[in-house]
C-alpha cells in the first residue's frame, strides 16, 4: 500500500509481525478443528486424484457439483497423489494462511503508519485475535485461504507503482485474482470489490498504470472464473454450483435471515461493530496518505461482504465464517483512526475491538444472551425444542463433536456394510467420505432434485431449508432409511423410536455398534 510517510524496514515492523502471529498461533490451536463439510470436498478431491472425476458418485449419468471449492479440491486431490493426508494438508494450508493474512496486516499496518506503532500494534492484534480468524485457521475448508488471498490481491493492487511497470503488475494480480475467483465460488465477488476501486479511482485519478494494472488484473481473473463457468456447465450441466442452489433463494424472509446473522456475528464478537464503526472514519482521515482508491478499497470490501452474507440467507457455522474476509480490512481502517487519536483514546479503542474480538473464543459474551437470542439464525435447534441459542464456542464444539461422530459411523459403516450399498443421510460429509457408500442427500448438497426444490414456508438453519423426510427417497430404492452410532446397550431404546433396526457391528470405540434402519 502506497503511504507517503516515512518508509518503515522490514526490521522495524517484525516485534508488531511476530507479536501478531504468535497470537493468532495459539488461538488457532485452541480452536482446532475439522468440520463436516469439509469432508465433502475432501470426497470430491479423492475421487478426481483415483481418476474418477470431480465427482461425490463415481459412474453416474450426471454428476453433481456439491463442493464450493473447486481450486482447494485440486490441491487436496495433488497432495492425495502424493501420499498427503487432506485432513492434515487443508489444516497446514489453512493455517499457513491465516499466519500469512495476520503477517500481511501487521506488515501493512506498521508500514502505513510507522509514527503511531501503537495504532499499529492494536489493530494487528484486532486481526490476530478475532475469533473467525481463529476458528477458521483450521477447519479444513477455504474459508481462510480466500480471505489471505483477498488480502495479498489489496495489498499487491496498492504498492508502489510506475506508470510504466503496469504490465508486471497484471499479471501478478490476475494470477492472484484468478486463484482467489477459482478458490471459492465467491471468490469472484471478493476480486471485484478489490479491483473496482483500482479501475475506477486510477481512472477518475489520472493514475494510468493503476487503472492498466487493475483492469489488467481483472481480465485475467475474470478469464479464468469464465473458462471455469464453461467446464462446470460442460461437466456438471449447470452454471451455478449445486450448494448455490440449495442455500441461496433471495426472499424476505430469507434475506431478514440473512441481516440476523450479521448482526448475531456482531453481538457475539462486539469487536467487529468497533472496528466496523470506526474503519469508515479512520480511512477517510488517512485517503492523502495512502490513496483514495486504497481507502476506497479497504472500506468496500467489508461493505461488500456483509451484503453477501445478508444476500445468501446467512451461515449456520460457528464465528462468523461468512464475515471472516472483511476482518483484515476492518482492522486497517481500526489502526487509521486509532492513528488519529490521542493515545490514551486510542488505548481504549484498541483494547474494546481486541478484547471484544477475541471474547466469543473463551465463551465471554458481553451481549446478554436474551438480547443475542433474539438473532439466531439456527432455526433447526428452535425446531428440536432446544430455547436457548448456542454460543459461538458452544456450536464450535457441537460441529467439531459432529464431524468426529460421523467420522466413525463412517468408518464403521465401511467396515460392516456391503460395499454398494446406499443410505439416506442428510450431513453427507465425514460419513460419505469414510464409509464410500451412495448417498441420497436430504439436504440436498449433492442430490440435485433437492436441490432444485422450492423453499418452503418455514426457514430452517442456512443450507438446510429444502430438507426432505427419508421417506423422500423411497422411489429410489434406498438399501437403508438412516444409520448411526450407539452404545450396544441402547439398541432397545432405537428400536422403540426407528423400528426395526438393525446391528451391523461394533465400531472402532469399545462399547458402541453401528446401526441402521433398512428400507421397508
Amino acid at each position: 500500500m502506497a503511504s507517503k510517510s516515512r518508509p518503515t524496514s522490514d526490521s522495524s515492523a517484525g516485534p508488531i509481525v511476530g507479536l501478531a502471529v504468535v497470537v493468532y498461533s495459539l488461538l488457532a490451536w485452541r480452536l482446532d478443528f475439522l468440520c463436516d463439510d469439509a469432508y465433502i470436498t475432501f470426497r470430491y478431491a479423492e475421487n478426481w486424484a483415483n481418476g474418477h472425476g470431480l465427482v461425490y458418485h463415481p459412474g453416474i449419468e450426471e454428476p453433481v457439483e456439491g463442493y464450493s471449492e473447486f481450486l482447494w479440491a485440486i490441491l487436496l486431490g495433488l497432495g492425495a497423489k502424493l501420499g498427503i493426508g487432506m485432513e492434515a494438508l487443508s489444516r497446514l494450508v489453512s493455517f499457513a494462511s491465516g499466519a500469512g493474512l495476520v503477517g500481511l496486516s501487521a506488515s501493512l499496518l506498521v508500514r502505513v503508519f510507522a509514527g503511531k506503532r501503537s495504532a499499529a500494534l492494536w489493530a494487528a492484534l484486532f486481526v490476530a485475535a478475532a475469533s473467525p480468524v481463529s476458528a477458521w485457521a483450521t477447519g479444513g475448508m477455504a474459508t481462510m485461504p480466500a480471505a489471505a488471498l483477498a488480502l495479498w490481491l489489496f495489498a499487491r493492487l496498492h504498492a508502489p507503482l510506475e506508470d510504466s511497470d503496469w504490465r508486471s503488475r497484471a499479471l501478478g494480480l490476475g494470477a492472484i485474482g484468478a486463484a482467489l475467483a477459482l478458490v471459492r465460488a465467491d471468490g469472484a465477488l471478493l476480486v471485484a470489490l478489490v479491483l473496482g476501486p483500482g479501475i475506477a479511482f486510477g481512472a477518475a485519478g489520472g493514475r494510468s498504470g493503476l487503472r492498466r494494472a487493475a483492469l489488467g488484473g481483472a481480465s485475467l481473473a475474470a478469464a479464468a472464473f469464465l473458462a471455469h463457468m464453461a467446464w462446470r456447465w460442460s461437466f456438471y450441466g449447470d452454471w451455478v454450483p449445486n450448494t448455490a442452489r440449495v442455500k441461496v433463494g433471495l426472499t424476505p424472509a430469507a434475506l431478514s435471515r440473512g441481516l440476523d446473522y450479521l448482526i448475531s456475528c456482531s453481538l457475539a464478537m462486539p469487536g467487529l461493530i468497533v472496528a466496523a464503526i470506526a474503519a469508515p472514519a479512520g480511512l477517510w482521515l488517512v485517503r492523502g496518505r495512502i490513496g483514495a482508491s486504497a481507502a476506497a478499497g479497504a472500506l468496500l470490501v467489508p461493505v461488500g461482504v456483509f451484503a453477501y452474507a445478508v444476500t445468501s440467507g446467512g451461515d449456520f457455522m460457528c464465528f462468523g465464517r461468512f464475515v471472516l474476509p472483511a476482518v483484515p480490512f476492518l482492522g486497517l481502517g481500526l489502526g487509521a483512526l486509532l492513528g488519529s487519536l490521542p493515545s490514551a483514546a486510542a488505548a481504549v479503542v484498541g483494547l474494546l475491538a481486541v478484547g471484544g474480538g477475541a471474547a466469543s473464543t473463551f465463551d465471554v459474551h458481553p451481549v446478554p444472551v436474551s438480547i443475542r437470542r433474539g438473532f439466531d439464525v439456527r432455526h433447526n435447534q428452535r425446531l428440536a425444542g432446544v430455547s436457548e441459542a448456542r454460543s459461538e464456542l458452544a456450536q464450535w464444539r457441537n460441529m467439531a463433536a459432529r464431524a468426529e461422530e460421523w467420522g466413525r459411523l463412517g468408518r464403521a459403516l465401511r467396515a460392516h456394510a456391503p460395499a454398494d450399498a446406499s443410505l439416506v443421510y442428510g450431513a453427507v460429509g465425514a460419513v460419505g467420505y469414510f464409509s464410500g457408500l451412495f448417498i441420497h442427500d436430504t439436504n440436498g448438497l449433492v442430490t440435485r432434485e433437492v436441490a432444485l426444490r422450492e423453499i418452503g414456508p418455514q426457514l430452517r438453519s442456512p443450507g438446510h431449508d429444502k430438507m426432505v423426510p427419508p421417506t423422500f427417497f423411497l422411489k429410489d430404492e434406498p438399501d437403508y432409511l438412516t444409520a448411526g452410532v450407539a452404545p450396544s446397550g441402547g439398541i432397545a431404546a432405537l428400536r422403540q423410536r426407528f423400528g426395526p433396526v438393525v446391528v451391523l457391528g461394533p465400531t472402532e470405540d469399545s462399547g458402541e455398534v453401528v446401526w441402521v434402519l433398512p428400507r421397508p
